[in-house]
């Protein structure tokens, strides 16, 4: 099953869509595409379109350096992080010890 999310949007003179998504393969994806004035003066076509592919062995890795570059230096990191994915719906477990 994949999953799918909107980065950015921007509408206008160029337009650009980027979204990430989880393929049914597992892999990260992200995905855009400019349509518009911008791509139709460099490459002749009002519509181009990009991936950046990272496979399924790689994910976690992708997990660990984007909570580094959130979170490092953070001491109040377990709680924002136990927020966002209750924000987000996704279950999560708090254990501590005193």
């Amino acid at each position: 099953m994949a999953r799918r999310i909107k980065l950015y949007e921007s509408r206008g003179e160029t337009s650009i869509f980027i979204d990430a998504e989880i393929k049914g393969t597992g892999d990260l994806q992200l995905s855009g595409q400019d349509v518009g004035e911008a791509p139709r003066k460099f490459y002749g076509d009002s519509d181009y379109e990009y991936w950046l592919t990272v496979s399924k062995e790689y994910k976690d890795d992708v997990l660990l350096l984007l909570l580094e570059k959130m979170y490092s230096g953070n001491s109040s990191v377990i709680s924002e992080f136990k927020e966002l994915l209750e924000s987000g719906g996704i279950p999560c477990k708090f254990h501590s010890w005193a």
